[in-house]
């Protein structure tokens, strides 16, 4: 499907959301994903394709990309993003993905690193839309008080008892096997909730393993890894 760039606007330092009215109309489920095609001059090893979730609700009817871009490691396809101009096009493939939350009814622990609040934002504001519940605890982690969505994901407070944020922030704060075993013995999580985890792929596969290792049955876990990010965050 061809995508067109309406605005782009950046979130905090670094990161930009790129905003796509698609030429047809397109349904996804919250927390599923596109596959991007965007030819450009010289592309480097890993080519004119990439994967991003997409980080607007469905009911929003635009396609939204967010993503962190540094000028000096970005890759040949994020300069070519960058590059692109308000009604420029691009090709993408899709929906695609199963990090979607089938049962708001059952309670859930979303663990965000950095730009792994992508898929987090889609679902939560998808869940408000429709008036169904939020029965979920957001452990947030980030290098610094530069938040990506802090505004918008806490005006859900006020209206969703159930939903609790807690942010990690710094190198000095990493949410580690210490941390979230004293959720479990003080009872902000259970080892009967759902566990989301999104983010760098090291912290998905670090957090894999801690879950495991705290008894979090595999079926209750589901993970959306973002591969080229570091962890823990520099």
């Amino acid at each position: 499907m061809q995508l067109t760039l309406q605005s782009k606007k950046e979130e905090v330092p670094g990161v930009i959301s790129f905003v796509f009215q698609p030429a047809q109309p397109i349904s996804w489920q919250a927390g599923q994903f596109l596959e991007y095609t965007l030819e450009h001059p010289n592309p480097d090893e890993r080519g004119v394709k990439r994967y991003f979730t997409i980080a607007s609700a469905p009911y929003e009817q635009k396609v939204m990309l967010t993503t962190r871009f540094t000028k000096d490691t970005g890759s040949s396809f994020k300069k070519a993003l960058f590059a692109l101009e308000v009604g420029q096009t691009l090709e993408a493939e899709g929906p695609k993905g199963s990090f979607v939350i089938n049962d708001p009814n059952q309670t859930y622990v979303f663990i965000s690193g950095g730009i792994g609040i992508t898929p987090f934002r889609s679902i939560l504001l998808d869940l408000a839309h429709k008036n169904q519940p939020i029965n979920i605890t957001l452990l947030y982690a980030n290098r610094d008080e530069n938040i990506v969505f802090k505004d918008e994901l806490e005006s859900l407070l006020p209206n969703y008892p159930n939903f609790k944020i807690q942010y990690f922030i710094g190198e000095s704060n990493q949410l580690d096997q210490e941390k979230l075993q004293k959720m479990l013995d003080t009872k902000i999580i259970s080892l009967n909730y759902y566990f989301y985890v999104s983010g760098p792929e090291p912290m998905v596969q670090s957090l894999e393993k801690i879950l495991s290792d705290l008894q979090v049955l595999d079926e209750r876990l589901k993970r959306d890894f973002f591969p080229g990010y570091d962890w823990p965050m520099k």
